[in-house]
């Protein structure tokens, strides 16, 4: 997922929405007039949404503006530099760590601030792990 229009369709679909569900509730947040066509365009990169309904977008979807601009580097770099590791010599394999995120997702609970994550919410993680190690795999390629 290399564009803009790519990213916004995956988020959607990580919430289940149609394109006209998605309008008329974020119409009824946020206070747009967007409609599905507004929003198919944008999928379709044939628009751009103006910076203060992308920024309002982040917010709906709980992305970084970073993703949703398709700004990888950056995203990547901000996750490795919250999670270094203290010891150089300990090694773990990436797509072990993503295998066991995308099991515990599928199959067990899982808890953000001792609050346990809804369906929806390990679907976003599934997919944003996905996507990191798609895109170090390019990276190192």
């Amino acid at each position: 997922m290399n564009t803009f229009g790519e990213r916004f369709k995956s988020v959607r679909l990580s919430k289940k929405m149609t394109q006209e569900q998605l309008a008329n509730e974020f119409n009824g947040i946020y206070g747009y007039a967007f409609t599905k066509t507004t929003i198919s365009q944008y999928e379709n990169n044939k628009r751009q949404p103006e910076m203060n309904a992308i920024r309002n977008f982040v917010e709906y979807f709980n992305v970084s503006l970073d993703y949703l601009l398709c700004n990888d580097i950056h995203v990547i770099k901000e996750l490795g530099q919250k999670h270094n590791m203290n010891n150089d010599s300990e090694f773990i394999e990436l797509e072990k760590i993503a295998i066991l995120i995308n099991n515990l997702a599928e199959d067990g609970k899982i808890l953000l601030n001792n609050i346990e994550i809804n369906a929806q919410q390990k679907q976003i993680i599934s997919n944003g792990i996905d996507i990191i190690c798609g895109l170090v795999k390019k990276e190192i390629e």
